[in-house]
Parts: C-alpha cells; structure tokens; sequence
C-alpha cells in the first residue's frame, strides 16, 4: 500500500541529540517531500519553536541536559505553541513512559527502533489532524464574520423600518395638518387685506397667528423633506438620511 502524498509544505522540527538517529529521521522525512529543520539540544529546539514554529516536532524523550517530556509540557502549555503537534521518540518502551509522554501532552510516541513505513504513516496521521483542525478553525472563522455581517444587516433593516414608519407619520401628519392649516393661513391673509378697518390690537394678534402659522407649515415642510432625502445604504433599499441641513431663511410676514 503507497503511503498518502504528504502534505503541501510542512515544516518537520526534528529534535534529536543523536546524529546518526537524526541523520536517519530527516532522510526518511526529506524523501517524502517534507521540510526539514534539525536541533541536538532543548534549548536550541526551544529557541527554533520560538523562532518559527513548525507544522510537526519529532522530539526525542532524552536528552544529555534533561527530559524531553518537560518541554513538550512546557510547550503545550504555552498559548502560541499549544497548537503544535508533538510525537515523542524514545528507546523506552515501558506502558509507564508512554502514558507520561501522552499525559505531558505529547500527540503520538514512537518506540525505537521503528519501522519506516510505520513511521511515516503516523506522521502523514499527526499532519492531517493538524490540517483538519486548520480546516475547521478557517469555516469557523468565516461562521463568525458571515453572523457579524448578518447582525449589521438586521440592525440596518430595523433602522430602516423605523425611518420607514416615520415617513408614514410624516405622511398622516401632513395629510391632516396641510389642509386646516391652509385654510387658517388664507383667512388670515384675507383679514389682514382689510387691516385698514381693524383695530391694532386685532391686527398684532392676526400678525401672531399669522407667524404661527407660517411656523407650523416649515415644519411640515420640513417632514416633506425628510421622506426625501433617502440613501441607498444596503443595495435595493433605499433609507431615509436624517442628517441635518441648514435651516431655509423664514418667510416675511405680510404687514
């Protein structure tokens, strides 16, 4: 059975203080079409995780200044590598040394000696889990700003629904006003034609009403306005804009 075609430029961290075994890990790995990074101690391991942290870490269980488990722990525990997979490589082959590998958060543990083909496939398995988890993070990602735009939307609309009920109040109220204001206004000029035969106190109080008057038709005007001025905020959805505008000069009254 053919191995599955590794995947598309994965970084392999290989950490290994023994330089045959790591000669023999990075030839097996290079082969397949992986890249390869290679480090003999913890700190130099350490500082290439923190440099540029890799697809995969093949970390060996011992080495000369300590354990290897500690650092997948340490790693593991830290947010910007808690992500990386880890398979420990060790000659100890003990139940016990692998379930501390595994609980120190190590993904897999490869015994030594291994087989090639064994190797690599368990590779190829830590490598797809790791794609899928991208994979599901990105849709994840995509979920997330398909709602906010969805929420932005929805608070569009409702914001045009409310403008929309007030270019229908608008409307009623300049149904209902415009006609019996009208006709106020043009009694009112028709009186003030005859001002000559009126005495001054009627006169200055047809001069108030007529200025009220006048007042309340630029309101209304003002509402005519408003249904107006509409924006194409959401494409095929014309809404009202309410930004202000600079008031018209008042009309003179009439003497």
């Amino acid at each position: 059975m053919e191995l599955p075609t590794p995947f598309p430029s994965a970084r392999v961290l290989v950490a290994e203080d023994d330089a045959i075994q790591a000669a023999v890990i990075c030839d097996l790995l290079q082969k397949e079409g992986y890249q390869i990074e290679s480090c003999a101690t913890i700190a130099e391991t350490r500082e290439a995780v923190r440099a540029r942290t890799p697809d995969l870490l093949l970390l060996d269980r011992m080495f000369p200044e300590g354990d290897g488990c500690l650092l997948c722990q340490e790693l593991k525990a830290s947010p910007a590598t808690q992500g990386l997979p880890i398979i420990m490589l060790t000659a100890r082959d003990r139940v016990e040394d692998r379930v501390e590998g595994l609980l120190r958060g190590a993904d897999d543990y490869i015994p030594k000696p291994f087989h090639p083909r064994e190797f690599l496939a368990r590779v190829h398995s830590c490598l797809r889990t790791l794609a899928l988890q991208r994979e599901i993070k990105h849709k994840a990602d995509e979920l997330a700003r398909k709602h906010q735009v969805l929420v932005e939307t929805q608070e569009r609309l409702i914001r045009s629904e409310r403008l929309a009920a007030l270019g229908e109040i608008g409307l009623a109220i300049r149904h209902e006003i415009n006609n019996p204001l009208g006709t106020i206004l043009g009694f009112v000029d028709l009186l003030l034609t005859q001002a000559d035969t009126l005495p001054d106190a009627a006169r200055k109080k047809l001069d108030v009403i007529r200025k009220a008057t006048i007042r309340i038709r630029d309101v209304v005007r003002r509402l005519e306005e408003v249904e107006d001025r509409s924006v194409e905020y959401v494409p095929g959805l014309q809404m009202t804009d309410l930004g202000d505008r600079p008031p018209e000069p008042p009309e003179a009254s009439a003497a």
